[in-house]
């Protein structure tokens, strides 16, 4: 090759080189930047003064620790930090599918609360975390934990230790209001260390609310709720009838009213502070540990010898720690105000029914389960509720129970505690039902009214009889929220009969769902219940084939429309699964005329509704425009059919909405079947 083209060549690779090499050079603002966001700490206010652009792009740089403590400063200048909270969302968890509509301090509390469980559970931060930068760890701990009010403890604790330490669990113990036990496996495969965060969050915190994902062993179940909240009077530990002679439960520490050798005996030290070491860089592990002894811990509770070892008179800081010395803490014990078991099957009842009727602080209990209640068992939890009734001070307003096999057991559980004011349950009728009947249940000997307020029923598509809620609904004049699933009008019922009941017997009704009802026989009836309402506020008509047997759709739908338009209350509309295709369009009248539609809140979403109807839509809504910004929510529609029809309706609706959609792929022959189902 000859030499000049051999020079050009190699001027060109010289040329690109420094072109590359320049293009990566930081320009003189990035280090500024840089500089500046190194060390906010003392610059923060002076910061502050820079142009709106350069703020914004500032806050992008800073850590957590940094961004925590500006925002109401940078807030107080009009610029939300949404935008640097949802991006470090992003980098720790990726993209989120579909939009999201969050406030800035929910963006915040998301990003936080994520953050420290990868701390706790001992996970490495990858990816760009110019976040977590040139602060120490401990500091980044002491930040996060402030936004933690819902916390979930595992039996695995790589990190666990962090919460014994005295600055993040006095943050915890005055944040957390429910703990989530994400695994309840036996009592002696907890860790030492994540017991006593336990002790420490219920009995000296402020968390009242306990969360058990899995069916727990009866000895955990014991150890959590013995003292916190129920009173027996023999202050013995709930299990011992489970194990009849064999077994003698310690009594419970007398803290209420303990002599002065009691109380210095009850005393307790939390464990002394270690530092960490410190990383800039990222959340890495510290190296060291605070002085936690847990092989103590461990002995006392084992199991081995007896499964009421835990409820030993012992104060349980000093049970943890025996080490820990005196101090002027006393171990009372806390409330368990809500009570909610996930998955519950056998050995549960007998540790919970002989303190329910002494639990006067509990506030809400929820039962639910994969499996089907025993009718002996609801009719035991049935007679406990009675008797908690009965005593004064009893406080419990809110029961959920999933899986009863008999209608009927509804009005006994609403029986035996009247003042209850939410109620949930669902129905699940096994094959014996159908051949033998219920056994006795005890009824009141007149139907008093109830203080409900709201009531969920879901009911699978059985033949199962609804003569209960029927009567329930007319014994509750104070229902606010309502809330059917699964109705089978095939059993003789017509849903248009609950329409009409709950259109003269629950005036007061501010929230109505049906869901999985066959209403395409009951437009009447619900034009009636529309025009004679003035107080509902959400309506929710979720898969109820409304358009099945209409000749004409667009008149039905027209129909809706103007009778929605007489509820001057409605604030969301739900109209989710019932194949409303091009008549969606319709619902662009909403806001037609002088007496527009209040709906702030519309979905549509899984309606087969194509983007040439959408951009129908989206002009209607300018023509005729909502009173205000109006959220609409179009998840599971095709619209991928046409691309670029679909952003130009997005783009015409995007002036008057907030939009919620998602990426579905229409083309999955699955996914479009169950849309329209």
């Amino acid at each position: 090759m000859p030499a000049p083209y051999l020079e050009q060549i190699r001027r060109a690779k010289e040329w690109q080189d420094a072109k590359v090499s320049f293009s990566n050079t930081p320009t003189l603002k990035e280090i500024c930047l840089k500089t500046v966001s190194r060390h906010m700490d003392v610059l923060d206010k002076k910061a502050l003064d820079l142009p709106i652009s350069l703020i914004k792009e500032l806050l992008q740089r800073l850590n957590i620790v940094d961004l925590d403590r500006i925002q109401p400063a940078v807030n107080r200048k009009g610029i939300s930090t949404s935008f640097v909270w949802a991006g470090i969302l992003r980098r720790i968890s990726g993209p989120r599918k579909g939009s999201t509509i969050l406030t800035e301090d929910e963006w915040r509390e998301m990003s936080m609360h994520k953050l420290f469980n990868l701390a706790f559970y001992g996970f490495r931060f990858g990816g760009d975390t110019k976040y977590l930068l040139n602060v120490n760890f401990n500091s980044l701990l002491l930040v996060m934990a402030k936004y933690i009010q819902h916390l979930v403890l595992r039996t695995s604790r790589p990190h666990g230790y962090f919460f014994a330490r005295r600055s993040v669990l006095s943050v915890l113990e005055k944040g957390v209001r429910c703990i989530q036990l994400g695994e309840s496996t036996q009592l002696r495969e907890w860790p030492s260390d994540v017991l006593y965060t336990l002790h420490r969050l219920l009995d000296h915190g402020a968390a009242r609310d306990v969360i058990i994902n899995q069916s727990p062993d009866p000895r955990l179940l014991a150890w959590i709720l013995h003292g916190r909240g129920p009173r027996s009077k023999s202050h013995q530990c709930p299990i011992e009838s489970m194990q009849g002679d064999m077994v003698k439960c310690c009594p419970a520490p007398n803290t209420a009213g303990s002599s002065a050798g009691d109380a210095e005996a009850a005393n307790c030290q939390v464990p002394e502070e270690e530092e960490f070491d410190e990383e800039d860089n990222n959340g890495g592990t510290p190296c060291k540990r605070p002085r936690l002894s847990i092989a103590s811990a461990k002995a006392e509770l084992d199991m081995t010898s007896s499964p009421c070892q835990c409820m030993v008179p012992k104060p349980l800081c000093q049970m943890f720690i025996p080490s820990a010395g005196h101090s002027t803490e006393i171990c009372h014990k806390g409330q368990i105000h809500s009570l909610k078991i996930n998955d519950f099957r056998g050995g549960v009842f007998p540790v919970l029914l002989p303190l329910l009727p002494s639990w006067l602080c509990l506030h809400s209990l929820s039962l639910q389960s994969a499996w089907t209640f025993e009718e002996g068992d609801a009719l035991s939890l049935a007679e406990s509720l009675q008797q908690l009734s009965a005593t004064p001070g009893c406080s419990l307003i809110e029961l959920s129970v999933g899986s009863l096999t008999h209608p009927a057991l509804m009005e006994s559980l609403l029986n035996a505690c009247p003042t209850l004011r939410s109620f949930s349950m669902e129905i699940h009728p096994v094959a014996e039902y159908h051949r033998a009947p219920l056994r006795s249940i005890p009824q009141p000997a007149h139907h008093a009214e109830l203080s409900l307020e709201k009531l969920c029923v879901k009911v699978p598509k059985l033949r199962t009889s609804v003569e209960s809620l029927m009567c329930v609904l007319l014994r509750s004049p104070r229902l606010t929220s309502l809330h059917v699933s699964g109705i089978n009008s095939s059993t003789g019922f017509s849903p248009s009969h609950l329409l009409n009941t709950v259109a003269e017997s629950n005036r007061h009704l501010k929230e109505l769902t049906l869901e999985d009802i066959n209403l395409s026989d009951c437009h009447c009836a619900i034009f009636q219940l529309l025009d004679n309402y003035c107080m509902l506020e959400a309506l929710s008509l979720k898969d109820c084939r409304l358009l099945e047997k209409c000749s004409d759709k667009e008149d039905v739908v027209r129909q809706l429309v103007n009778s929605l338009k007489k509820v001057s209350s409605l604030q969301s509309l739900n109209l989710a699964q019932n194949r409303l295709a091009k008549t969606v369009t319709v619902l662009g009248e909403l806001f037609k005329g002088p007496s527009p539609s209040t709906v702030k809140e519309l979905n549509i979403s899984s309606n087969f509704i194509q983007p040439p109807e959408l951009l129908e839509l989206g002009k209607l809504l300018e023509t005729h425009r909502p009173p205000q910004r109006l959220l609409l929510t179009l998840k599971s529609n095709p619209l991928d059919r046409d691309m670029e029809l679909r952003d130009t309706a997005l783009g015409t609706l995007s002036h008057l909405c907030d939009l919620i959609t998602d990426h579905w792929n229409s083309r999955d022959t699955m996914a479009d079947h169950i849309s329209v189902m």
